[in-house]
Protein backbone atom coordinates (compact mmCIF):
# COMPACT_ATOMS: atom_id res chain seq x y z
CA UNK A 1 0.00 0.00 0.00
CA UNK A 2 2.66 2.29 0.93
CA UNK A 3 4.08 1.98 -2.57
CA UNK A 4 0.82 2.55 -4.24
CA UNK A 5 0.14 5.33 -2.44
CA UNK A 6 4.16 6.55 -2.91
CA UNK A 7 3.11 6.60 -6.78
CA UNK A 8 0.34 9.06 -6.46
CA UNK A 9 2.74 11.50 -5.04
CA UNK A 10 4.81 14.13 -6.93
CA UNK A 11 7.61 11.68 -6.71
CA UNK A 12 9.58 11.07 -9.68
CA UNK A 13 11.07 7.53 -8.18
CA UNK A 14 11.36 5.46 -5.64
CA UNK A 15 13.98 3.47 -4.18
CA UNK A 16 13.14 0.14 -2.72
CA UNK A 17 15.37 -1.04 -0.23
CA UNK A 18 16.20 -4.82 -0.26
CA UNK A 19 19.62 -4.05 1.25
CA UNK A 20 19.25 -3.30 5.04
CA UNK A 21 15.18 -3.56 4.79
CA UNK A 22 14.24 -7.74 5.60
CA UNK A 23 12.09 -7.67 2.73
CA UNK A 24 12.01 -10.87 0.44
CA UNK A 25 11.78 -10.37 -3.45
CA UNK A 26 8.20 -11.80 -3.54
CA UNK A 27 7.77 -8.79 -1.34
CA UNK A 28 10.19 -6.61 -3.38
CA UNK A 29 8.12 -7.53 -6.56
CA UNK A 30 4.24 -6.41 -5.59
CA UNK A 31 6.22 -3.31 -4.46
CA UNK A 32 7.35 -2.38 -7.80
CA UNK A 33 4.71 -3.92 -9.74
CA UNK A 34 2.17 -1.68 -7.13
CA UNK A 35 4.41 1.26 -7.67
CA UNK A 36 4.59 1.04 -11.60
CA UNK A 37 0.55 0.11 -11.74
CA UNK A 38 -0.51 3.35 -10.30
CA UNK A 39 1.73 5.38 -11.19
CA UNK A 40 0.09 7.82 -13.95
CA UNK A 41 3.01 9.05 -15.68
CA UNK A 42 5.89 7.49 -17.62
CA UNK A 43 8.29 9.23 -15.78
CA UNK A 44 8.34 7.59 -12.36
CA UNK A 45 10.64 5.16 -12.07
CA UNK A 46 11.21 1.91 -9.30
CA UNK A 47 14.85 1.21 -8.59
CA UNK A 48 15.35 -1.54 -6.36
CA UNK A 49 18.91 -1.66 -4.42
CA UNK A 50 19.68 -5.16 -3.82
CA UNK A 51 21.57 -6.15 -0.96
CA UNK A 52 24.54 -7.72 -2.86
CA UNK A 53 26.46 -8.57 -6.17
CA UNK A 54 25.36 -12.19 -5.74
CA UNK A 55 23.78 -13.10 -9.39
CA UNK A 56 20.53 -14.73 -7.76
CA UNK A 57 20.01 -10.97 -6.60
CA UNK A 58 20.61 -9.13 -9.56
CA UNK A 59 18.50 -11.72 -11.70
CA UNK A 60 15.34 -11.29 -9.36
CA UNK A 61 15.66 -7.47 -8.86
CA UNK A 62 15.41 -7.03 -13.18
CA UNK A 63 12.77 -9.92 -13.39
CA UNK A 64 10.51 -8.01 -10.96
CA UNK A 65 10.38 -5.38 -13.97
CA UNK A 66 11.89 -2.63 -12.37
CA UNK A 67 13.63 0.47 -13.80
CA UNK A 68 17.10 -0.34 -12.57
CA UNK A 69 19.01 -1.84 -10.07
CA UNK A 70 21.11 -0.04 -7.77
CA UNK A 71 24.30 -2.39 -6.41
CA UNK A 72 25.76 -1.31 -2.67
CA UNK A 73 29.53 -1.00 -2.38
CA UNK A 74 31.51 -1.44 -6.00
CA UNK A 75 34.84 -1.54 -4.92
CA UNK A 76 36.63 -1.53 -8.42
CA UNK A 77 36.11 -1.97 -12.28
CA UNK A 78 36.52 -5.87 -11.73
CA UNK A 79 33.60 -5.78 -9.18
CA UNK A 80 31.87 -3.77 -11.61
CA UNK A 81 32.41 -5.72 -14.99
CA UNK A 82 30.88 -8.67 -13.02
CA UNK A 83 28.09 -7.22 -12.06
CA UNK A 84 27.34 -6.08 -15.66
CA UNK A 85 27.83 -9.55 -17.46
CA UNK A 86 25.08 -10.61 -14.86
CA UNK A 87 22.89 -8.08 -15.55
CA UNK A 88 22.73 -7.74 -19.35
CA UNK A 89 21.42 -9.99 -21.98
CA UNK A 90 23.65 -11.43 -25.01
CA UNK A 91 25.70 -10.29 -26.47
CA UNK A 92 27.23 -7.62 -23.85
CA UNK A 93 26.32 -9.98 -21.15
CA UNK A 94 25.15 -13.44 -19.99
CA UNK A 95 21.76 -12.47 -18.29
CA UNK A 96 19.70 -15.57 -18.29
CA UNK A 97 15.79 -15.04 -19.98
CA UNK A 98 12.62 -15.21 -17.90
CA UNK A 99 11.30 -11.60 -17.32
CA UNK A 100 7.77 -13.15 -17.10
CA UNK A 101 6.73 -10.89 -14.27
CA UNK A 102 8.07 -7.84 -16.21
CA UNK A 103 5.07 -6.49 -18.19
CA UNK A 104 3.14 -6.42 -15.21
CA UNK A 105 5.40 -3.46 -14.01
CA UNK A 106 4.57 -1.67 -17.09
CA UNK A 107 1.73 0.69 -15.60
CA UNK A 108 -1.84 0.56 -16.23
CA UNK A 109 -3.85 -2.63 -16.19
CA UNK A 110 -1.59 -4.55 -17.78
CA UNK A 111 -2.66 -7.75 -16.33
CA UNK A 112 -5.74 -7.37 -18.97
CA UNK A 113 -3.45 -6.75 -21.66
CA UNK A 114 -0.30 -9.08 -20.66
CA UNK A 115 1.96 -10.22 -23.97
CA UNK A 116 4.39 -11.53 -22.94
CA UNK A 117 8.08 -10.44 -22.13
CA UNK A 118 9.18 -9.36 -25.33
CA UNK A 119 8.29 -5.70 -25.53
CA UNK A 120 10.23 -5.54 -22.06
CA UNK A 121 13.22 -7.81 -23.31
CA UNK A 122 13.32 -5.54 -26.46
CA UNK A 123 13.81 -2.22 -23.18
CA UNK A 124 16.28 -3.94 -21.87
CA UNK A 125 18.60 -4.70 -24.84
CA UNK A 126 18.29 -1.19 -25.51
CA UNK A 127 19.82 -0.51 -22.37
CA UNK A 128 16.65 0.89 -20.95
CA UNK A 129 16.69 -0.73 -17.47
CA UNK A 130 19.56 1.63 -15.38
CA UNK A 131 22.56 -0.08 -13.95
CA UNK A 132 23.63 2.09 -10.91
CA UNK A 133 26.66 0.75 -9.04
CA UNK A 134 27.03 2.55 -5.17
CA UNK A 135 30.20 4.27 -4.41
CA UNK A 136 30.57 4.09 -0.87
CA UNK A 137 34.45 3.02 0.30
CA UNK A 138 37.46 4.72 0.28
CA UNK A 139 38.44 2.28 -2.58
CA UNK A 140 34.98 2.99 -4.44
CA UNK A 141 36.15 6.26 -4.53
CA UNK A 142 39.90 5.55 -5.54
CA UNK A 143 38.25 3.59 -8.64
CA UNK A 144 35.34 5.95 -9.12
CA UNK A 145 37.28 6.84 -12.62
CA UNK A 146 37.27 3.17 -13.72
CA UNK A 147 34.11 2.25 -12.47
CA UNK A 148 32.26 5.09 -14.24
CA UNK A 149 33.98 4.67 -17.43
CA UNK A 150 32.62 1.51 -18.60
CA UNK A 151 29.96 0.64 -21.24
CA UNK A 152 26.76 -0.42 -19.35
CA UNK A 153 26.98 1.98 -16.37
CA UNK A 154 24.20 4.55 -16.34
CA UNK A 155 24.76 6.58 -13.27
CA UNK A 156 26.21 6.12 -9.38
CA UNK A 157 24.65 6.41 -5.89
CA UNK A 158 26.92 8.25 -3.33
CA UNK A 159 26.00 6.37 -0.57
CA UNK A 160 27.77 8.79 2.08
CA UNK A 161 27.31 7.33 5.65
CA UNK A 162 29.47 4.00 4.48
CA UNK A 163 31.66 6.84 2.37
CA UNK A 164 32.32 8.71 5.58
CA UNK A 165 33.23 5.51 7.55
CA UNK A 166 35.85 4.44 5.46
CA UNK A 167 37.55 7.72 5.39
CA UNK A 168 37.49 8.07 8.73
CA UNK A 169 34.85 10.15 9.53
CA UNK A 170 31.67 9.40 11.47
CA UNK A 171 28.60 7.99 9.89
CA UNK A 172 26.39 10.89 8.70
CA UNK A 173 24.53 11.44 5.32
CA UNK A 174 25.49 14.89 5.48
CA UNK A 175 28.97 17.13 6.29
CA UNK A 176 31.08 19.98 5.83
CA UNK A 177 34.55 18.43 6.32
CA UNK A 178 36.91 19.19 3.67
CA UNK A 179 37.39 15.03 2.79
CA UNK A 180 34.23 14.39 2.59
CA UNK A 181 33.41 17.42 0.44
CA UNK A 182 36.10 16.57 -2.08
CA UNK A 183 35.15 13.00 -2.10
CA UNK A 184 31.48 14.11 -3.60
CA UNK A 185 33.62 16.02 -5.71
CA UNK A 186 35.71 13.59 -7.00
CA UNK A 187 33.19 11.06 -7.59
CA UNK A 188 30.99 13.81 -9.74
CA UNK A 189 33.55 14.66 -11.50
CA UNK A 190 33.94 11.40 -12.90
CA UNK A 191 30.35 10.55 -13.47
CA UNK A 192 29.77 13.96 -16.10
CA UNK A 193 33.27 12.92 -17.27
CA UNK A 194 31.55 9.91 -18.73
CA UNK A 195 27.83 11.35 -19.09
CA UNK A 196 26.37 9.16 -16.23
CA UNK A 197 24.02 10.45 -13.93
CA UNK A 198 24.48 11.00 -10.07
CA UNK A 199 22.46 10.41 -7.15
CA UNK A 200 23.34 10.77 -3.50
CA UNK A 201 21.19 11.95 -0.06
CA UNK A 202 19.09 15.12 -0.39
CA UNK A 203 16.61 15.40 2.83
CA UNK A 204 15.82 18.89 3.53
CA UNK A 205 15.93 21.90 1.38
CA UNK A 206 19.51 22.83 2.41
CA UNK A 207 21.02 19.73 1.78
CA UNK A 208 19.32 19.54 -1.64
CA UNK A 209 20.67 22.98 -2.47
CA UNK A 210 24.06 21.91 -1.63
CA UNK A 211 23.63 18.18 -3.59
CA UNK A 212 22.46 20.31 -6.57
CA UNK A 213 24.88 22.99 -6.39
CA UNK A 214 27.62 20.34 -6.70
CA UNK A 215 26.37 19.34 -9.49
CA UNK A 216 24.00 16.16 -8.77
CA UNK A 217 20.98 14.91 -10.62
CA UNK A 218 18.72 12.96 -8.57
CA UNK A 219 18.30 12.73 -4.37
CA UNK A 220 16.64 10.56 -2.23
CA UNK A 221 14.43 13.08 -0.09
CA UNK A 222 12.94 11.17 2.44
CA UNK A 223 12.52 7.77 3.84
CA UNK A 224 9.11 5.97 3.91
CA UNK A 225 9.86 5.87 7.66
CA UNK A 226 10.48 9.58 7.63
CA UNK A 227 7.35 10.36 5.65
CA UNK A 228 5.02 8.34 8.06
CA UNK A 229 6.29 9.78 10.96
CA UNK A 230 6.42 13.41 9.97
CA UNK A 231 2.72 13.17 9.06
CA UNK A 232 1.89 11.40 12.17
CA UNK A 233 3.11 13.67 14.24
CA UNK A 234 1.38 16.91 12.20
CA UNK A 235 -1.34 14.93 12.59
CA UNK A 236 -1.13 14.26 16.15
CA UNK A 237 -0.08 18.17 17.03
CA UNK A 238 -3.24 19.31 15.07
CA UNK A 239 -5.56 16.77 17.37
CA UNK A 240 -3.90 17.71 20.34
CA UNK A 241 -4.11 21.31 19.87
CA UNK A 242 -8.10 21.23 18.63
CA UNK A 243 -8.37 19.36 21.94
CA UNK A 244 -6.71 21.52 24.43
CA UNK A 245 -8.53 24.75 23.00
CA UNK A 246 -12.01 22.48 23.01
CA UNK A 247 -11.03 22.07 26.78
CA UNK A 248 -10.22 26.11 27.43
CA UNK A 249 -13.06 26.91 25.29
CA UNK A 250 -16.35 24.24 26.16
CA UNK A 251 -18.66 25.00 29.12
CA UNK A 252 -18.03 21.90 31.58
CA UNK A 253 -20.98 19.22 31.38
CA UNK A 254 -21.27 20.00 35.24
CA UNK A 255 -22.68 23.63 34.38
CA UNK A 256 -25.08 22.10 31.70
Amino acid sequence: MIAQVTATSGTDFVMIDAEHAPLTFDIVTQMVHGFMSVATTSVKHALIRIPSHDLAWIKWALDSGCSGIVIPMVNSATEMEAILDRSLYPPRGRRSFGPLYAPFAAGGNAASSYAGPGEYFQRARRGEIAIIPMIESKQGLENCDEILKLDGVDGVFIGPADLRLSIGLEPAIDGEEPEFLAALGKITKAAKKYGKVVGCMGIGEEASYKRGSEGMDFLLSTFDYGAILGGYNADLTKARSGLERARKTSVPRSEL
